[in-house]
């Protein structure tokens, strides 16, 4: 029964990511509709080069016809969000949070990566994030929802970033990161939604101090999406643009996981530090 169950939400997982391809490839530009073709020479795709990761794998990441690579972004989209599925689907959460969830790991992973292209979170997929979030709430908090709490967790976990918004006259920080937190508060509550932003903070200034490093190699970073040279031959900068939408659903995904299991994060964390201060 278990092995049935992680093939299915594995199963279910790949599809997804598959779909959430498209939708990034897509938005803005085209109907979701139509058959999927190879970007480079416009063939249309056969049956067999549409199976995710299986597909990339046997083509060797190269179109049949025209040899062009084909982006690792398409299998690394659909093997997370293989995962991400997976974590939710065996969670001891109802049903109903699992369906929701499944929903909300497609918008995290579609707005992370186009994101990470763009430095752009689409307002569409924002919004349907925080929905859902408040949906999933409902059925985990019942009545609660309509708590004053609850209903302040939204504006307080995204007022640090409307702080940095306002202050730095949007040079700081996107408009987009602010309405993105408001999800994060009403999925996670206060305490675990100023968790999830300093998850956020930490890996952010990680990456960004590597992004500085003088290291050709990092470099790929820039074809990869996740930074823009600051000027043409210039390199990476203090002035360098990096999207902070990836590191925000980083750590929501962190804070949430360990919602579904039940895992104290906090207390994990707080016995962590006073053990690290202390000594």
């Amino acid at each position: 029964m278990f092995f049935l169950e992680v093939v299915f939400w594995a199963t279910l997982g790949l599809i997804l990511g598959s779909f959430a391809n498209v939708l990034i490839l897509r938005y803005g530009m085209q109907t979701l509709g139509g058959r999927s073709a190879c970007p480079a020479c416009t063939r249309q795709l056969r049956w067999f080069e549409l199976i995710p990761v299986i597909s990339y794998l046997a083509l060797r990441g190269k179109c049949m016809t025209c040899h062009v690579r084909i982006s690792l972004q398409y299998p690394l989209v659909e093997l997370l969000m293989a995962l991400f599925t997976l974590a939710i689907g065996l969670s001891p959460a109802p049903l109903a949070v699992k369906g929701i969830g499944v929903l909300i790991a497609l918008l995290l992973i579609a707005i992370a990566v186009y994101d990470l292209y763009t430095t752009y979170m689409p307002d569409a997929w924002v919004l349907g994030f925080i929905g859902a979030a408040i949906i999933t709430s409902i059925f985990t908090l019942g009545w609660g929802v309509f708590s004053v709490w609850f209903i302040l967790a939204g504006p307080l976990v995204a007022l640090p970033l409307y702080a940095l918004w306002f202050f730095s006259d949007g040079r700081w920080m996107g408009f987009g990161d602010v309405k993105f937190a408001l999800g994060i508060g009403w999925l996670l509550g206060i305490p675990l939604g100023y968790v999830a932003l300093c998850f956020a903070f930490v890996i952010g200034a990680i990456v960004g101090v590597c992004i500085l490093l003088p290291l050709q190699r990092l470099k790929a970073l820039f074809s990869s999406g996740i930074t823009r040279y600051a000027a043409v031959g210039e390199g990476f900068t203090m002035k360098s643009e990096v999207p902070f939408g990836p590191f925000l659903i980083i750590g929501v995904c962190i804070c949430w996981i360990s919602l579904l299991y039940s895992i104290p994060l906090i207390a994990i964390l707080a016995d962590f530090l006073s053990l690290n201060f202390s000594s």
